[in-house]
């Protein structure tokens, strides 16, 4: 019965649909010059005559084609622009849309002012610049960026705030061409005002270094957005706070400033909702965007990530989430030779998550079963500080210096209970940390003429971590692999210090020959030093035999010394630029006072091309060869405690690895048809892998890591796609991906392959002007083989989402997701799903907004997840917060 409500519920949509697409008829027509040439992306705007608004527009394609779709009976003026011609009119009262309406443009050389004129239009394109006029999507009711972006064609912007534009992500955010949050799109998304933008320009090919635009391959995409005049030399944004149910509270607070010379921004946010203004995840991944200077030379140190062992805590997966954050962004103009910018970024966190989790290890034995439930709360702090300052004296001098530094303060506390076979244990441990790091770096770019270029960058890095392992339990936790004297409760005590310092330099000479021809010259030096001191204490202090095998005091030099050709040509349509590296490597590893040197002489290609199909079609191909390095946490030989049943050993006779990486990528955006079409196949050959070892005994685990003879392979596909109609827009895609991997286990190779495809169907429209409804699908199926295991993961996800405007400033959000879960292994199925529901209100011209939110109506406890490594499979169960409600208020500065 349920199941055919719902079948009744999308059929009638499907009619509503239906009628409100035989409302429009399409007004084809082909844009021309005077020598029958097509004009692409010129404006096409009808004007309803009684109404004086907007009735459509469009802009024509590569070859001049538009389509726009009126509602017939009506008067309109139909007024086509393009940049250094004369406007063109021509009133329509009747239209077929069977005939081609051929419309010809006259060059006027003397209309300067005509850029102005077309700015204001919904679309426009110049150059690499393509504008969207705002106004012209939105409907006025929307909040943040996040929803006018998803407004404009061509966008996407995902759960986390992740923008894509044309299928291509977003590299920077700025506001008025300055940088906010370092470019960072989820803060900008969840928090610059919806009701502040005027336009949306996206910048491809964006580079702020004037000297060598067009000489890189990189293909940045950026977001400028263009505030409205009222929004200018005033403070604007919003406040909020709420309070609900079981103590639950939130306060938010935006705050806008943006004059010629000053702009600021604060966002500041405390709630226990499960509103993640600012994550442990966002934490880790801010670089200040400060990148490595080696990584375009193909060469990679592959350094320990900061986060290991620590749970990441999300709305849905964890079932209380308290987060505080206060952020401010500064950009200093005192002349237009000089910026000063930078960003503060402080936030805190206590989380808690609870798991129950079936886990299968990849044994030879059949004994390989495992229950494990856990309970953790996590607790940080953390900071991170950027200030930049930029001297660009004429357009080609550019010089930069730039300050970034982060710290946290992160505690994790666990409580296990593993269930194996007739073995019952009981696990405590606590994992802490406090790491930080400090980065300088400067940058000098000079053209002293159009044939040459000098660059010149320096980098300065250091970083220092410390875990602290604190681990007690009732089992022998590495029984038979360590010895160790039998007790009745085990405790042991982990310290570490582990330092990095890296000093980088790249010298650049651009050699330009003419337009379409250049070189460019790399000469390049990194020197990497790493230090690791570790040791681990047993409670018992009279036990301390056997704990010297956990005793670290290990050093790591390493150095790269380089030089580079790229060569960049165009023809036509078609780029190539291929590339050659020379690296000269050396590194000494220093164990307990005995060293080991090695140094090793290295060509890496690599090749880029494109081809332009249309103004609106291109091919991408990418070819290259890249060297991987492990640091000293994979070298260091005395044993460290990694989990309560897992010690990992280094393996200093590590060599590096070699990737082989080829990847295409597709890109077709048309104006006339509204179709989108977005693929990418990439291909990977990992010679002489860095891939992990594992020796059982029992769930006990001893891991390292070694090169591997047997090549492993990935290949990875992506196809997406969007069309808009007269009412409505349909999307879709899939993912494909395919690993082949060899590890060993118990001195065994083991072939691990996993395919992982999904799938997503949405479709979006909008009835009576007043109702938006999204209806989405997905599915995720993971299928796992191993030379001891196979398994079958699938979710199915049915999804709507409805806004529904009431009446006069009263509004109704609500999103519902079913999910259907099967572990095909075990025949374990499980549902789960989730309603919440939005109701506000808020005045016309009224800066007061009232707002009741319900989260999780249908009170769902847990879902689940499943995730996969070379000796281990499991299935979670996670908790997750319980309904609430929540009453805010908010008010628009």
């Amino acid at each position: 019965m349920l199941l055919l409500k719902r079948i009744l519920s999308t059929g009638l949509l499907l009619l509503l649909v239906s009628y409100s697409f035989a409302q429009n008829k399409n007004l084809v027509g082909k844009v021309l010059d005077t020598l029958d040439r097509p004009i692409a992306y010129a404006n096409v705007v009808a004007v309803n005559q009684t109404t004086q608004k907007i009735g459509g527009f469009s802009i024509s394609d590569a070859d001049g084609r538009f389509k726009i779709g009126l509602v017939p009976g009506s008067e309109y003026l139909l007024r086509v622009t393009f940049v250094g011609y004369r406007q063109f009119e021509l009133k329509l009262t009747e239209w077929t849309d069977q005939e081609l309406l051929k419309i010809v443009l006259s060059r006027d050389e003397t209309m300067l002012d005509q850029v102005e004129v077309v700015t204001e239009l919904p679309i426009t394109m110049k150059g690499d610049t393509l504008t969207y006029k705002t106004d012209a999507f939105t409907t006025g009711t929307e909040r943040k960026l996040r929803e006018v972006l998803e407004k404009l064609p061509g966008f996407e912007v995902d759960d986390n705030g992740e923008v894509k534009v044309q299928g291509k992500k977003v590299d920077k955010v700025m506001v008025d061409g300055k940088n906010f949050f370092d470019g960072d799109t989820k803060l900008a998304t969840k928090n610059l005002p919806a009701n502040a933008v005027d336009r949306v320009q996206v910048l491809k090919n964006y580079n702020e270094i004037a000297p060598v635009r067009g000489l890189d391959n990189d293909e940045n995409l950026a977001l400028n957005i263009q505030l409205k005049d009222g929004k200018k030399n005033m403070v604007f944004g919003d406040v909020s706070a709420g309070a609900g149910s079981e103590e639950r509270y939130l306060g938010h607070v935006n705050a806008f400033y943006y004059a010629p010379k000053v702009n600021l921004n604060l966002i500041a946010d405390a709630n226990n909702v499960g509103e993640l203004a600012f994550t442990l995840q966002d934490y880790f991944r801010f670089s200040g965007g400060l990148a490595n200077l080696s990584g375009k030379s193909g060469s990679t140190l592959n350094v320990n990530a900061e986060d290991m062992g620590i749970p990441m805590a999300q709305r849905n997966n964890a079932r209380d989430l308290r987060t505080e954050l206060a952020a401010v962004n500064l950009n200093y103009n005192p002349s237009s030779r000089w910026l000063h910018s930078g960003f503060l970024i402080g936030s805190a966190s206590k989380n808690k998550l609870g798991s129950s989790s079936q886990r299968t290890y990849l044994r030879t034995d059949e004994n390989n079963q495992e229950t494990l439930t856990s309970v953790n709360t996590v607790e940080n702090k953390s900071g991170l500080l950027k200030y930049a300052v930029t001297f660009t004296p004429k357009e080609e001098t550019y010089v930069k210096y730039s300050f970034f530094g982060k710290l946290a303060d992160i505690g994790n506390q666990n409580f296990q209970d593993s269930d194996f076979g007739n073995t019952q244990q009981q696990v405590i441990s606590y994992q802490s940390r406090q790491p930080y790091a400090i980065q300088q770096k400067g940058e000098w770019f000079h053209a002293p003429s159009d044939k040459r270029v000098f660059s010149m960058e320096v980098n300065w890095e250091k970083k220092y971590q410390n875990p602290l392992y604190d681990l007690t339990t009732s089992q022998n936790p590495f029984g038979g692999l360590v010895p160790l004297l039998d007790r009745d409760t085990y405790r042991f005590l982990q310290n570490q210090d582990i330092k990095t310092r890296t000093v980088e330099g790249v010298f650049n000479y651009y050699a330009i020959l003419n337009p379409t021809n250049h070189f460019n010259w790399s000469l390049g030096y990194t020197n990497t030093g790493q230090s690791l001191v570790g040791s681990v204490d047993q409670g018992d202090t009279s036990l301390e035999e056997g704990l010297q095998e956990f005793e670290n005091d290990s050093r790591f030099d390493f150095q790269d010394l380089y030089l580079g050709m790229t060569y960049k040509t165009k023809w036509k349509s078609l780029i190539i630029s291929p590339s050659l590296y020379l690296h000269n490597y050396t590194w000494i590893d220093t164990q307990m006072e005995e060293k080991m040197a090695h140094d090793k002489l290295l060509l890496l290609p690599g090749m880029y091309a494109k081809w332009n199909i249309r103004s609106n079609r291109s091919l991408t191909y990418r070819f290259s060869t890249q060297t991987n390095f492990m640091d000293i946490q994979k070298l260091a030989q005395g044993l460290v405690i990694s989990d309560y049943n897992s010690v990992f050993r280094g393996n200093r006779q590590l060599d590096n690895g070699l990737f082989y990486t080829q990847s295409i990528g597709y890109n077709h955006f048309d104006f006339f048809s509204s179709l989108n079409i977005f693929g990418n196949l990439s291909w990977t050959r990992k010679h002489q892998d860095l891939v992990n070892t594992t020796d059982f005994s029992g769930i006990n685990r001893i891991l390292s890591v070694r090169n591997i003879a047997p090549v492993n392979e990935s290949l990875t596909a992506s196809l997406n796609g969007d069309k808009r109609f007269q009412t409505f827009k349909v999307s879709g895609g899939g993912n494909w991906n395919n690993y082949s991997t060899n590890s060993l286990v118990d001195q065994n190779l083991v072939n691990n392959s996993q395919f992982t495809h999904s799938y997503f169907f949405k479709f979006t429209s909008t009835f009576m002007k007043t109702v938006e409804v999204d209806l989405g699908y997905s599915w995720d199926q993971n299928f796992y083989k191993s030379t001891n295991a196979r398994n079958t993961f699938s979710t199915h996800s049915p999804k709507i989402e409805v806004d529904w405007d009431i009446w006069k400033g009263l509004k109704l959000n609500s999103d519902y997701t079913y999910n259907a879960y099967l572990n095909k292994a075990s025949a374990t199925t499980s549902t789960f799903d989730f309603l919440n529901a939005f109701l506000s209100y808020q005045g016309k011209s009224s800066p007061w907004e009232f707002r009741l939110t319900v989260w999780n109506i249908l009170d769902t406890r847990s879902i689940r997840r499943d995730s996969f490594t070379e000796n281990l499979i499991s299935t979670y169960s996670y908790l997750v917060q319980p309904r609430y409600g929540l009453l805010s208020v908010k008010w628009d500065l």
